[in-house]
């Protein structure tokens, strides 16, 4: 039973039974004692039942008479609970301690004490129980072994702890003898005596009377001598008295008492008569007890009692003597002086007084704590002289423990020669005592030969168990010990003698054995007995986890060479039916145990069969179930071949990883040979069950394999596709590569298929050659395990599909499947085809199905489906026909995308409002589509769009809405709507005259900058007019607001300030804002915090910070004087394209060009090109290029600026420069001709061009992009076909231009038409399938229409409406899309109007319109204008764009608002008439986006610029903001405004510059310009080849010039003095001008100076010119 079960018996029978109220209650009268009670009732029980309900149970329990049967617990709590019935405390105790004190171990006395600490802990027990205790422990502790007296000083410790407040547990007692000699003498006849005393006849009848007799009478008369003849007669014997008698026989005789004592003083006595010891107490009584304090510290008085009148009396001193001695108040010379005579009876008194004289005298003594000098160690040497002087021949009782007590500065060292060889032995076992060898060495010189057995048997019973407490030095040094002075290893110590010290003495010496020690320690049992050395073995077996890796290493080696010695099987004998291993085993226990090559080595070689074949198959699995037993494979074979059950033991016994992974390569090639498949099974299913999860790659990939049978290939096949990989060294993939691959691409035809043969004919071939291994099939490898004529065989086959149908292939490869099974059977129904395989299948496959079967399809397709091709679904939705109804609609979910514009026109409006929760949640409406819905629906009735909640209800179409319905919304409702996330979704994907409407109108809420920072979405604020983003409050709401929304550049350069000095570190600012950084805005910040900002702008990835080149070049002017200008890396890497390089260091070069290789190298202005030259030549300098070669590390360093290397560095470098060449926003013609020079030669990773197939075209990333119709004439066109598919769609997500994706593809085209050997036919008629709405939804459209003129033959008029946002959305082509056009005025030709619907979705088409198409197109509202005008469709011809501009324009209301200005942008404004351009209000022009008019001629820019000044006034200073808002049109300002900027502090860009009109630039002063340019003027001399500043520099004084510091060259020569009166002037220098020197010369005349710098001299004309003189110098003085 457990401890819980024996309880429940305890609690649930014994005592319910025992506690009956019966006439025998507790079944007591068939009990003869206590302890048969006991045994008879409770048994095995009793131990769990506390004493006090033993009581209870029976109350005439004796617990004194049954200790030996009562657990320690229960003799604890008789000892300390208050228990009824029972003698007194202090004969409990001391029976208690007579009992266990008999036999300590036995009677488990430790055990008792533990419990007894821990009830004194939870019970109060009396002072004078606790005084018992002690002494009984102290008494106890010479008596007991070293272990157990461990036990009692730890007990006496915690005993301490639990002692009363108040109690002295050391401390002695005076017992006073009361004596009433009336009481003491009645009875006792003295007469006699009486008169032999008196009449002088005592003396030879002395010894006649009794003590008492004398005692009782009166003894005046007693002499001396009297006296001494009495006591020599009455102390002899084993008579004794009363304490009374004693006393007061020594009270009559007191006045010869002393000179008694001293005649006596040369008797001995026999301590053993009981009478000496009462004389002695009496004595003490009757003198000792008057002593004064004086007498008791008097040498002299000490010295003569106690060394001579009491001398016959101390061997037998009593308890109660040296208890009272202990509270004498003696000094501690008078107590060492006590000390050392009662040290001189030492050897006649028995053993209980000497103990006695420690415990009750000497530590009661010194353990007062009431004088100065407690201890008596002030007048000692050391802790040896203490010992000796305090506690003389006695100290042999005191432990260890007693003298650290006793002396807080006891020293071992110091006391070491004054202890016994038993103390030493506690000493030793103290921890913390002993802490090195030398210790060891220093405490064992004490210990003789003769008790160096008894030393041990103490130090290691005593440290048995609490080895960790020891120091390993310490234990090994005293093993040390054992080896040097033990002589175990003589021969003749006895066998029986070495047992002994192996299984106690040295057992706790071999807990963290030292290597050291273990050849020694065997040396000992060398030769013995087996049954010795397996002893020491076991021993050291039991301390296993102790020992060192390297001690354990040792101990084996010991344990191998004792088996290898001349007689190896001395302990195994001949008998062969004991198995061998199991002999071993029992040598080695836990010390390991031999590895193969050791095992083998122990068999000697004559007898290796039948010792390996004494191991049944158990013994030989658990030989190799062992820790690395397998150290040489070729062992192991040889094992298994010496095996005879070898079969058996693979089917039977299972062994560890380590074991299996070298036991298979022995059967593997047997294994394989198999050819049968019943014996393919065995060992495949049986006997290699349990190995085969440990083959490596060497097994699966080895020649067995590769040459194996193919049923014993396809078993293999089948077992490695459920097989678990994670502790292979080789993972699917290479089963895969390296085996199968391997072996099914060794022969020409399908390996393993045979029609002939019954085993090979199956068509299943992938499921049973490859199996769950196709998913690393790829299509190169199919391709070589057979030609698409025999494996298209496979495809249609349903075991192999039902394979595929929970594998993953590559896209290439599940298309490639998709097409042979087409091939094979071109009506092979798609319901059958994979699930996911039904995502990718052509869509054309699907035309053959029902409606039906197209619905249950569709459930299929929109649910597995992720990214379902367009086709699909336009195949689907196709196979619906024009009735489409909501069930319908229904079924296609998330695919409704793939009707066409034509379907849902058909569709009734009934029918789309029942869908409508559906279709508005589908995302990917094309325009027309969104358009076709909701003109449906708001023509209907069905839906009108006039609030927020039927706004946002439109989800997903409310890109269809028009912007007049939106524009009819009050802009509160918008507000209302623009509060959910989803619908701000849906809008950022509308038009963008849609989301300008949608701004436009939540600004008439509240026009406050504030709140319109608060009610405009953040992703929609790029559309918020530049005029309202200023006049902000300066809350940290608001410049957090501003912070977190997405802006244009155009519109962060207006409040840049304000966020900027609102947010104190600039890191937090955005990169949206961040890009508003101008000289303009940064003007009046401090130094310090505008070299924060520039930090601020070093952003990566997409969080870049788009910067333009005059912002970069105003940068680096702030902080090219810093310090750490060379740490490259705390700047915009576009920033150091504009580093002066000549202050770059040499030795930094390299850092400066790798954090530059960051940088965008388009940025670069063609005024500033030079610098990008220059950046070239110094990166080779840099580097040490010297030609054309650049090697990897040099591309590492150039990165981005490999965008603007020439041809020949890219075909003659590494080839990393095309994974380099990938980050280019744009190449050259040159480049990409270069690129493919390089990919052509071969020596690429892409390999000769022969090799290249789809994966090379995704590999090199978005260099296709460019390559030329030779780079694709290398690809077949399905190739191409394919590679297109994906490619469009990663174009498309980068937002590439159409005129990429058009160059691309007329590429690819043209390497398709260059490929055709019908490349020149004529083509009349559709030859390759009409254009349909499933055609059209295929992601390449028009891929498969390579010329033109089939494209042409295969469009059909209805196609085009019915889909014509589709077809403009694919068709890039300006031929393709003159076909376009061409279909669409053929349907429209009957009514000459082209709707505007059909106009908005024109796309690209509409730039090769004619003016004829034009004429066609209705265009009446701003959102066909805004199609119209997309610049992302491309650019405009100026005569088109006016025409359609003219066109909206001649509908009454139509005007040039700012709706239509953001629609036509700036180029396309350029074309209009000035008298147009007059039409637009101020008002217009500023809520309208910054228009770029730079292709303007200047009467034009004049005009806008008027209407731009109005619209932004400006005072005579003109401020910031409203210079950044006028900036767009500054082309056309006039010189005043110009004028007044050179005063404003506005720091005027150099772009900005060069855009002023010319003739302005020259009526512009060297002090006007320094104004005008601000901090921006030291890219004056980068500028200085630029026409308007070249021809500027010419018409000043290089004097003038030089004064900028610029060191502009080229200006005119400075005024010379011609004549009195004459002044030199160029004649831009008028009076605002302020250029040149003026001098004043005789003649009076003035001059000034013509275009070429030429001086003209006039006559004066008085005061007039004299004044008009006068002002010029002063000006020019002034400046």
């Amino acid at each position: 039973m457990n401890l819980e079960q024996q309880q429940l018996v305890l609690k649930e029978l014994v005592v319910p039974f025992l506690s009956r109220p019966t006439s025998d209650s507790g079944c007591v009268s068939n009990s003869n004692s206590s302890v048969d009670w006991l045994q008879k009732n409770l048994g095995r029980f009793s131990v769990l039942v506390s004493l006090s309900d033993l009581l209870k149970l029976n109350t005439a329990f004796s617990p004194l008479s049954a200790l030996e049967v009562l657990s320690p617990k229960q003799t604890a709590e008789l000892v300390v609970l208050p228990l009824p019935g029972l003698p007194g405390k202090d004969v409990i105790i001391n029976t208690v301690f007579d009992y266990l004190t008999e036999s300590p171990k036995e009677r488990r006395l430790p055990e008792f004490l533990q419990q007894l600490v821990s009830l004194t802990k939870q019970e109060n027990i009396p002072c004078a129980s606790y005084k018992i205790i002690f002494a009984r422990l102290d008494q106890a502790v010479p008596t007991v072994t070293m272990e157990i007296e461990s036990a009692l000083t730890s007990s006496k410790t915690a005993l301490l702890q639990t002692v009363p407040s108040g109690c002295i547990v050391y401390s002695g007692e005076c017992n006073v003898t009361s004596v009433n000699e009336t009481k003491v003498c009645a009875g006792v006849n003295s007469t006699a005596l009486q008169g032999r005393l008196d009449n002088g006849q005592i003396s030879g009848v002395l010894c006649d009377f009794g003590v008492d007799v004398y005692a009782c009478g009166s003894l005046s008369m007693l002499t001396s001598e009297n006296l001494v003849s009495l006591l020599k007669c009455k102390l002899s014997g084993n008579a004794s008295h009363s304490a009374q008698i004693w006393k007061l026989f020594f009270s009559k005789v007191s006045v010869v008492l002393n000179s008694a004592l001293d005649l006596f003083s040369n008797t001995t006595l026999d301590p053993s008569s009981p009478a000496v010891s009462q004389a002695l107490d009496a004595i003490r009584e009757v003198r000792l007890d008057s002593f004064s304090l004086a007498s008791l510290r008097d040498e002299k008085i000490i010295n003569l009692w106690f060394n001579t009148r009491l001398r016959p009396f101390l061997p037998a001193v009593s308890t109660d003597f040296l208890s009272c001695l202990g509270t004498k108040n003696f000094s501690c010379s008078t107590y060492q002086t006590t000390v050392q005579i009662l040290s001189s009876h030492h050897s006649a008194m028995d053993q209980s007084r000497q103990i006695s004289v420690y415990t009750t005298f000497i530590e009661v003594f010194l353990s007062r704590n009431n004088t100065a000098d407690p201890s008596c160690s002030s007048d000692t040497l050391n802790s040896g002289d203490w010992l000796l002087k305090n506690f003389r021949g006695f100290s042999a009782f005191a432990s260890f423990k007693d003298m650290q007590r006793l002396l807080a500065t006891f020293s071992v060292t110091e006391a070491l020669p004054q202890l016994t060889v038993r103390q030493l032995a506690e000493v030793s076992s103290s921890p913390d005592q002993l802490s090195s060898a030398a210790d060891v060495t220093m405490l064992m010189n004490y210990v003789p030969n003769s008790l160096f057995t008894d030393f041990f048997t103490d130090f290691s019973l005593a440290i048995t168990g609490q080895e960790s407490k020891f120091p390993v030095a310490v234990r090994s040094a005293m093993l040390q010990q054992v080896f040097e002075r033990g002589n175990l290893s003589d021969r003749s110590v006895s066998d029986q003698e070495v047992l002994t010290w192996l299984q106690s003495r040295l057992r706790p010496l071999l807990i963290n054995l030292s290597p050291l020690h273990v050849a020694p320690l065997f040396s000992v049992v060398a030769q013995r007995n087996c049954n010795i050395g397996q002893q020491l073995v076991e021993v050291l077996n039991t301390t296993l986890p102790t020992l060192q890796d390297n001690t354990q290493r040792n101990v084996y080696d010991q344990i191998t060479l004792s088996l290898q010695g001349s007689s190896p099987l001395r302990c195994y004998g001949t008998n062969y039916n004991h198995s061998f291993y199991g002999y071993l085993e029992s040598s080695f226990l836990g010390f390991g145990f031999p590895n193969l090559t050791t095992f083998l080595s122990l068999i000697p070689h004559s007898q290796m069969e039948q010792l390996v074949n004494s191991l049944p198959v158990s013994d030989l699995g658990r030989f190799l179930r062992r820790p690395n037993v397998v150290d040489d494979d070729t062992k192991l074979c040889l094992l298994y071949s010496n095996y005879a059950k070898t079969p058996l033991f693979l089917g039977t016994e299972s062994i560890p990883e380590s074991v299996r992974r070298p036991t298979l390569p022995c059967v593997w090639p047997q294994a394989l040979s198999s050819s049968q498949r019943s014996e393919v099974s065995a060992w495949f299913d049986l006997r290699l069950k349990n190995y085969l999860p440990f083959l490596t790659r060497s097994l699966v990939t080895s020649a067995a394999v590769q040459t194996a049978p193919c049923l014993a290939f396809q078993k293999l096949v089948s077992i490695l596709g459920s097989y678990n990989y994670s502790a292979a060294d080789f993972v699917e993939r290479d089963v895969y590569r390296e085996t199968i691959r391997t072996y099914l691409t060794s022969a020409s035809a399908p390996k393993c298929y045979n029609a002939s043969d019954p085993e090979l004919n199956s068509t299943a071939w992938f499921a049973e050659n490859i199996g769950l291994f196709v998913t690393y099939l790829t299509l190169e490898d199919l391709n070589t395990f057979g030609s698409a004529q025999v494996l298209q065989v496979f495809t249609v086959n349903l075991v192999n599909i039902g394979l595929l149908n929970s594998t993953s292939l590559p896209q290439n490869l599940t298309d490639y499947y998709t097409s042979l099974v087409y091939l094979q059977d071109s009506n092979f129904n798609p319901l059958f085809l994979p699930l996911l395989f039904r995502c990718v299948a052509p869509g054309p496959a699907f035309r053959q199905l029902d409606a039906e079967q197209s619905m249950i399809l569709l459930h299929n397709l929109t649910t597995l489906c992720r990214d379902l091709d367009p086709q699909v679904s336009a195949a689907l939705a196709a196979n619906m026909g024009d009735n489409i109804n909501s069930n319908t609609i229904a079924a296609l979910g998330r695919e409704s995308t793939g009707l066409s514009e034509g379907q849902i026109t058909m569709a009734p409006a009934s029918v789309l409002w029942a869908s409508f929760s559906i279709l508005s949640t589908v995302i990917g409406w094309n325009q027309g589509q969104a358009m076709a819905i909701i003109q449906s629906l708001m023509l209907s009735g069905a839906v009108k769009i006039n609030s927020a909640s039927t706004l946002t209800a439109l989800g997903s179409l409310v890109t269809g809405v028009p912007s007049a319905t939106l524009g009819s919304i009050s802009g509160t409702e918008l507000l209302y709507a623009s509060q959910d996330p989803t619908f701000i979704t849906y809008m950022q994907t509308a038009p963008t005259i849609l989301i300008q409407t949608f701004v436009t109108q939540l600004i008439t809420v509240n026009p406050n900058p504030d709140s319109i920072l608060q009610n405009v979405p953040d992703s929609m604020s790029t559309e918020i007019p530049r005029s309202l983003l200023q006049g902000f409050s300066q809350s940290s709401v608001v410049v957090e607001k501003l912070n977190q929304k997405t802006w244009r550049h155009e519109q962060a350069v207006l409040f840049f300030d304000t966020v900027a000095l609102g947010i104190d570190n600039s890191d937090n600012m955005s990169s949206s804002v961040l890009q508003g950084f101008t000289c303009t805005r940064v003007a009046s910040m401090t130094t310090t915090k505008i070299k924060k900002l520039v930090k601020a702008c070093r952003r990566k990835g997409k969080n870049r910070v788009a910067l333009r080149e005059t912002q970069l070049t105003c940068m680096y002017n702030y902080i090219k004087e810093e310090s750490n200008v060379t740490s490259y890396n705390l700047y915009p890497p576009d920033m150091l394209l504009y580093y002066d390089y000549s202050k770059v260091p040499r030795d930094t070069c390299k850092d400066y060009f790798s954090e530059l290789g960051d940088a965008d190298f388009s940025v670069f202005s063609d005024a500033l090109s030079f610098k990008r030259t220059a950046l070239v030549n110094n990166v080779k300098t840099c580097l040490g290029i010297s030609g054309t070669v650049l090697s990897s590390d040099n591309l590492q360093v150039l990165g981005n600026m490999v965008c603007v290397l020439d041809g020949s560095y890219i075909q003659n470098s590494d080839q990393l420069i095309l994974q380099k060449l990938q980050n280019c926003n744009d190449l050259t013609d040159e480049q990409v001709a270069a690129i493919e020079t390089l990919l052509t030669s071969g020596k690429t990773q892409y390999g000769l061009p022969a090799t290249w197939n789809r994966e090379t075209l995704d590999n090199l990333g978005v260099l296709p992009l460019y390559l030329t119709s030779s780079f694709y004439k290398n690809f077949s066109k399905n190739v191409k076909g394919q590679f297109l598919q994906s490619f469009l769609k990663v174009l498309r997500k980068n937002g590439t231009s159409r005129e990429k994706k058009r160059r691309m593809k007329t590429a690819i085209r043209q390497s398709i038409i260059d490929q055709s050997q019908s490349k020149r036919s004529i083509v009349s008629e559709c030859t390759v399938g009409n254009i349909t709405q499933v055609t059209i939804s295929e992601n390449t459209f028009p891929f498969n229409y390579e010329t033109v003129t089939k494209f042409n033959c295969c469009l059909t008029a209805k196609t085009v409406v019915d889909n014509l946002d589709a077809i403009t959305a694919k068709v890039d082509d300006l031929e393709y899309l003159e076909v376009v056009l061409a279909r669409l005025r053929e349907a429209y030709s009957a009514n000459s109007t082209i709707p505007e619907a059909k106009v908005q979705v024109l796309g690209p088409a509409s730039r090769v319109a004619t003016n004829a198409d034009i004429t066609m197109w209705n265009i009446t509202k701003i959102d066909t204008l805004s199609a119209l005008m997309d610049s992302s469709n491309g650019n405009w011809d100026a005569v088109m764009a006016q025409a359609i501009i003219s066109k909206y324009l001649s509908n009454s209301g139509n005007t040039l608002g700012s709706a239509e200005l953001n629609s036509i942008g700036g180029p396309n404004l350029c074309s209009l008439d000035i008298s147009l351009l007059k039409t637009i209000t101020q008002s217009s022009l500023s809520k309208a986006n910054a228009l770029t008019v730079t292709n303007c001629n200047i009467m034009k820019k004049r005009t806008l610029f008027v209407i731009a000044e109005g619209a932004f006034q400006s005072r005579s200073t003109v401020s910031a903001t409203s210079y950044q808002l006028t900036q767009p049109y500054i082309g056309g300002a006039d010189s005043a405004y110009v004028q007044r900027l050179s005063t404003s502090n506005i720091s005027m860009d150099m772009d900005t510059f060069i855009s002023l009109d010319p003739t302005v630039i020259q009526t512009l002063g060297v002090s006007q310009v320094k104004g005008l340019l601000g901090s921006n003027l030291p890219e004056l001399k980068s500028y200085e080849n630029q026409s308007a500043v070249r021809t500027w520099i010419s018409t000043r004084f290089q004097a003038d010039l030089d004064y900028l510091g610029l060191g502009l060259k080229g200006g005119q020569a400075d005024p010379i003095t011609v004549g009195v009166g004459t002044i030199i002037l160029p004649t831009s220098a008028g009076v605002t001008g302020g250029a040149g020197p003026v001098n004043t010369v005789a003649g009076g005349a003035a001059a000034t100076t013509t275009a070429s710098g030429g001086a003209i001299n006039r006559p004066t004309f008085g005061l007039h010119l004299l004044l008009t003189t006068l002002s010029v110098a002063v000006l020019y003085i002034l400046h």
